[in-house]
């Protein structure tokens, strides 16, 4: 909701945040709703044109309820951050258990980018008089607005969000929607949080980032765009160490799996890593889109003249295996290319061509034992080169890979003890976040070209957060998500 000190606003930002900070394994709950149902309980109130609906499990006697409690304490800056504000609204944690029910549901109405999305706020409250009065202690300009559903106490920002939740439910409830039937059949329900995203919703959202991100091509954003997603569902869970995360996303095509194996190239240390292959996410096909570009068509062919390189073999490299990962002191891009020493041939001729253009330089040097080219544009120095059969980029000789594998990185090995990642799968991404703060403060000029001096004060506020390993399958036309974030 808007502008809310509200502590029962707070206790859901607490708990989605901690949503993207935690995880290990499944752990039981006090849910008595058989695993895998085709429904969540509050579903059946919920209007079916919702295009979101998170179901957090608040009962505060619950083992879900009291993990996520326990797991906040491990994140300094996020318990301090809630007792603030339950402090400044002369509230008690203890007063928040009393006043929620068992089940929490967060809804939101209204997609389009010309409307307005509107929240409401369900819970089964036993003392709906209790929970209105720490609503009423609220001190924005905004008051609260509540209404009762049954045994459910609706509470949102204003009367207008209220009367189109009523008027939308009148059409339709979110419980009889096939689509959302679907998606949370295979759900665990042993969770803390459900979550169910209608499709149009994470579209715009997704196409709504890449188009404000300068640096992604057109031709990408079309690719993406091609399978616009249905649904998506995530379920999280609170364990001892952190908290679970499961996933489905339908979309409207089939992916394909592969393969991958860069991830067990990356050098220990690793800060962060995304492993996953070009040709599925169809960046070979976006570079062949080049051809048709109305600004750079044109001059393809003479620019593929001029280098003796073609835009097939760019595609070709862009539609390979690729590792983009940092280190504490630079970031690399590591790429299992069909014949490496060929493209590295061709790169050459590319930074030639750019280093001219850009009055830079190019000369080949030796960085970290293996022959290299050094591209350098202005400040910034990169290095290209082939080491045990791939092609790498990287922006320091201490990011390429060496004889000690991230496998044997203790952050990394005990996260992949606990989730273990299939050989077949369509992505992975791992984050260890205090190499990740290391990293930020660098001092890179590429580092920080990427933001990340901006973003260290963030990290650093993470304190207590030990890594996020996860993957991506296809099924079908579906994508399954698993993750595991760890609190240290």
């Amino acid at each position: 909701m808007r502008r809310t000190s509200l502590s029962l606003a707070l206790v859901f930002a607490c708990l989605l945040v901690l949503a993207a900070c935690g995880g290990k394994s499944k752990s039981s709950s006090s849910s008595t709703t058989p695993s895998g149902s085709s429904s969540i309980t509050g579903a059946e109130l919920v209007p079916a044109s919702a295009t979101a609906f998170f179901s957090i499990n608040t009962d505060s006697t619950g083992a879900q309820w009291k993990q996520a409690m326990k797991l906040l304490t491990g994140v300094p800056a996020l318990q301090k951050s809630l007792t603030k504000s339950l402090t400044s609204s002369g509230i008690t944690l203890s007063e928040v258990e009393q006043a929620l029910g068992s089940t929490t549901n967060f809804v939101e109405l209204g997609t389009s980018a010309k409307s307005k999305s509107m929240q409401v706020v369900l819970t089964n409250t036993k003392d709906p008089a209790k929970l209105k009065s720490i609503l009423a202690q609220d001190t924005s300009k905004t008051k609260s607005v509540t209404t009762e559903i049954g045994s459910w106490l609706a509470v949102a920002d204003s009367q207008a969000a209220l009367d189109q939740f009523n008027s939308a439910a009148a059409k339709g409830k979110l419980a009889d929607s096939s689509a959302f039937k679907a998606a949370i059949a295979g759900t665990p329900t042993d969770s803390l949080v459900r979550a169910y995203f209608e499709g149009s919703a994470i579209n715009a959202s997704s196409m709504a980032s890449l188009s404000s991100n300068a640096t992604v091509s057109k031709a990408l954003q079309k690719a993406v765009g091609k399978n616009q997603l249905e649904w998506g569902t995530l379920a999280v869970s609170a364990v001892p160490t952190g908290l679970s995360i499961d996933g489905i996303f339908k979309g409207k095509t089939s992916l394909a799996n592969s393969n991958l194996s860069l991830v067990d190239e990356l050098p220990s240390g690793t800060s962060f890593a995304v492993d996953l292959n070009g040709k599925t996410l169809g960046l070979d096909k976006a570079v062949e889109n080049l051809r048709n570009n109305k600004k750079y068509g044109s001059q393809i062919p003479a620019m593929e003249a001029a280098l003796g390189v073609t835009l097939d073999d760019l595609a070709a490299l862009a539609g390979s295996e690729m590792s983009i990962y940092g280190t504490e002191s630079g970031v690399g891009l590591l790429i299992k290319a069909a014949d490496a020493a060929k493209s590295k041939t061709m790169l050459d001729k590319v930074a030639t061509l750019l280093s001219a253009q850009s009055k830079g330089s190019s000369k080949s040097v030796t960085v970290g034992g293996v022959a290299a080219t050094e591209l350098t544009l202005g400040k910034t120095s990169i290095y290209l080169g082939v080491d045990g059969g791939n092609l790498f980029v990287v922006t320091n000789a201490d990011a390429l890979p060496g004889s000690s594998k991230l496998s044997s990185d203790p952050v990394y090995s005990a996260a992949a003890k606990e989730l273990a990642i299939p050989a077949a799968n369509a992505g992975v991404g791992y984050i260890d976040f205090a190499k990740l703060a290391a990293l930020s403060k660098s001092g890179s000029s590429v580092v920080g070209s990427l933001g990340g001096s901006s973003s260290s004060s963030n990290l650093s506020s993470l304190n207590g957060l030990s890594a996020v390993l996860g993957y991506i399958a296809a099924n079908g036309d579906k994508i399954e998500l698993k993750a595991l974030f760890s609190i240290k």
